[in-house]
């Protein structure tokens, strides 16, 4: 059997949870002080190095703000942004979503181009294989993140650079969590699913047409429309 080792849920994880479960429920607004270490330790039956450890971590994560002498706040946010940060924490996604997407952006749209260009054919019939999974996961109300990234992928193979290929696969766990993040969170508004499909297809139509620039410029429009929905 091929078993993957099981991974253990750190104690402040637990704890993000709960802060996270109580900002849903505005039991804690943002700006509000949160409770003392010593009061949440004895909540949760938890040591107060494993709640210091959360603030920490919640800290670097810009969902607290940490006064020495006052104790801890929660940052003015919306909920939805603090909420959004929390799960970032929870899944151990270790970038933020947007930083990740400038990265992408970077990388993708030459992907693109060069794709266009070294392109062959079954290269180019990968991508489009990605793109129906990806337009029949969408019509059937699924996140997609899976597809999407298979989609992404692809182009990143067809780019005939090992690089880039390799660049992708690294990130590919990062990328994966954050485009669970992004579409779970974009895909509430029914157009931008529409939206979401056909900038996918405009990118496959220029490379299959072999136009490099198009194709630049589609992978750019598409990453870029996708960080403006996400926030």
């Amino acid at each position: 059997m091929n078993l993957l080792p099981v991974k253990k849920k750190r104690v402040y994880h637990t704890i993000v949870e709960q802060i996270k479960s109580a900002i849903e429920k505005e039991e804690i607004v943002h700006g509000e002080k949160l409770p003392s270490e010593r009061s949440l330790a004895n909540e949760f039956s938890v040591s107060r190095t494993s709640v210091k450890e959360a603030f920490s971590v919640l800290e670097s994560a810009g969902v607290v703000e940490i006064k020495h002498g006052s104790g801890v706040y929660l940052r003015k946010d919306t909920k939805s942004g603090l909420i959004s940060k929390m799960n970032t924490i929870i899944r151990g996604v270790t970038v933020d979503i947007v930083e990740l997407m400038e990265l992408r952006l970077a990388i993708e749209r030459d992907a693109a181009y060069y794709a266009a260009i070294r392109g062959l054919e079954k290269d180019v019939q990968a991508i489009y294989d990605a793109l129906c999974d990806l337009e029949n996961a969408v019509l059937k109300g699924d996140v997609a993140a899976k597809e999407d990234l298979t989609f992404h992928m692809a182009i990143a193979k067809a780019a005939g650079n090992s690089v880039f290929e390799k660049v992708m696969y690294m990130l590919s766990d990062q990328v994966l969590e954050g485009l669970k993040e992004s579409r779970s969170n974009t895909l509430k508004q029914p157009y931008n699913s529409k939206a979401i499909v056909e900038e996918h297809r405009n990118i496959y139509a220029a490379i299959k047409k072999g136009d490099a620039q198009m194709a630049q410029e589609c992978m750019t429009i598409h990453l870029q429309n996708v960080k403006e929905r996400y926030l």
